[in-house]
C-alpha cells in the first residue's frame, strides 16, 4: 500500500486596529442643526410659546382645581380660553381676596369641556389668605363674560396649610406634658434673648410718682387782705401720670395774721377745684408778730393725663393773712 503526503496552507485575514479620533468628531451639518434648535427654543420661551415655569419649593401658595366647560347647548368646549379666578370670603358680593388671570400665552386649555389649573402658578396665593379665613369661596370667569354663579366653595385641601403653622394661643397649658415647666430658670432671661420692643408699657410695673410743687425762689410770701374770697393761685404746678390713681397730698408752710382773734384759711386746689372740704383754719390770736408752723394734707382721684396743683389761701376779715415758704408734698400711688 503506498502512503501520500498532503500538505495545507491557510492565510487568515489580520484585523486592523488603527483609531482615527477625527471619526468622532460632529459634521458641520451636524453643528449648525443644533445651534439652530438652541436658537429656536430661546426663541420660543421668549415668546410664550414654551413657557418654562419653575416650580416652587413648596405647593403651601397653590391649589389645584379642575371644572367642565360647556356651551349653551350644553356641548363641552375643546379651546384655549381667557379666564380668571379669584378668591372671596362669603359665598355672594364682597371684595375678592385674590385674584389670577390666565389669559394670552397663559390661556386655560380645554379639552372635551375639562380642564385643569393649579391656582397661584401665576399669582401665588398667601398663606396668611388661607389661615385667616374660615371659608373660601372660588369666582370663575370665562374671557368677557360674567362671574359664574354659583360660587365654588373650596373644600379641606387649601386649610391643610395650616398645618404648617401654630396659631398664636393653640397650645395650652393643658397640651403639655406633666414633666413641662412654664417658669423659666433664674438667669435665663437675658437682654440678648429679648426682642427690641417685645416689653411695652402694659408689662412693666408702674411705680408711685412723687410730685414736688414749690413757689418761684423770688417769692416767699404771700398776702391776702380780701375778707372770705380765695385769692388767685399762690403758686401752680403741672404733673403728668400715664395711668389711674390716687395722689397723696400735704401743705406747710408758716402762717401769720396782721390782726387778733381773726383767722386765716388756706388749701391746696386741684385742677381749680378745692379739694379740702374744711380748709384749715388757724385762730390767730397769739400769731400777729411771729410766724406759725401750719400744716395740711387731703388726697384725690387721678386720672391718666396732665393735671395741675396749686395752693391758695383766704382771710377771714380785710385783715393781712400771710403764708410764708409754703410748698406741696405730693405721692402719686397708681391703682393698675
Amino acid at each position: 500500500m503506498k502512503r501520500r503526503e498532503f500538505s495545507f496552507k491557510f492565510a487568515l485575514p489580520q484585523p486592523e486596529f488603527a483609531f482615527d479620533w477625527r471619526a468622532w468628531l460632529p459634521s458641520r451639518g451636524n453643528v449648525l442643526f443644533t445651534l439652530v434648535m438652541i436658537a429656536v427654543l430661546l426663541w420660543a420661551q421668549s415668546a410664550g410659546a414654551v413657557p418654562f415655569r419653575a416650580e416652587s419649593a413648596a405647593s403651601t401658595g397653590t391649589v389645584a382645581y379642575q371644572g367642565r366647560l360647556a356651551d349653551s347647548s350644553g356641548n363641552p368646549l375643546t379651546e384655549t380660553l381667557n379666564m380668571s379666578f379669584r378668591l372671596y370670603s362669603a359665598a355672594t358680593g364682597g371684595a375678592p381676596l385674590w385674584t389670577e388671570q390666565w389669559t394670552g400665552s397663559n390661556g386655560v386649555k380645554v379639552s372635551d369641556g375639562l380642564f385643569n389649573v393649579m391656582l397661584g402658578s401665576l399669582t401665588p396665593i398667601a398663606q396668611s389668605l388661607i389661615t385667616g379665613n374660615s371659608n373660601l369661596f372660588l369666582g370663575i370667569t370665562v374671557g368677557t363674560d360674567d362671574e359664574m354663579t354659583p360660587r365654588v366653595q373650596l373644600g379641606s385641601v387649601p386649610f391643610a396649610v395650616q398645618a404648617l403653622t401654630v396659631p398664636d394661643g393653640s397650645i395650652t397649658k393643658a397640651k403639655l406634658a406633666a414633666d413641662v415647666s412654664l417658669v423659666p430658670p433664674d438667669g435665663s432671661v437675658t437682654t440678648a434673648k429679648i426682642a427690641d420692643g417685645a416689653v411695652t408699657q402694659a408689662k412693666l410695673a408702674v411705680l408711685p410718682q412723687k410730685v414736688d410743687c414749690f413757689p418761684p425762689p423770688s417769692q416767699c410770701c404771700f398776702n391776702q387782705t380780701t375778707a372770705g374770697i380765695w385769692s388767685d393761685d399762690l403758686f401752680t404746678c403741672p404733673f403728668t401720670v400715664t395711668t389711674t390713681g390716687v395722689l397723696y397730698m400735704s401743705l406747710q408752710g408758716h402762717q401769720m395774721t396782721s390782726q387778733g382773734n381773726l383767722s386765716c384759711n388756706f388749701s391746696i386746689f386741684f385742677d381749680g377745684v378745692n379739694i379740702n372740704t374744711a380748709p384749715r383754719d388757724n385762730p390767730s390770736t397769739t400769731y400777729t408778730t411771729t410766724w406759725h408752723p401750719t400744716f395740711m394734707a387731703d388726697t384725690v382721684n387721678v386720672t391718666a393725663g396732665t393735671h395741675t396743683i396749686s395752693a391758695r389761701m383766704r382771710s377771714a376779715s380785710s385783715n393781712v393773712c400771710s403764708l410764708h415758704d409754703p410748698d406741696i408734698n405730693g405721692l402719686f400711688v397708681p391703682t393698675r
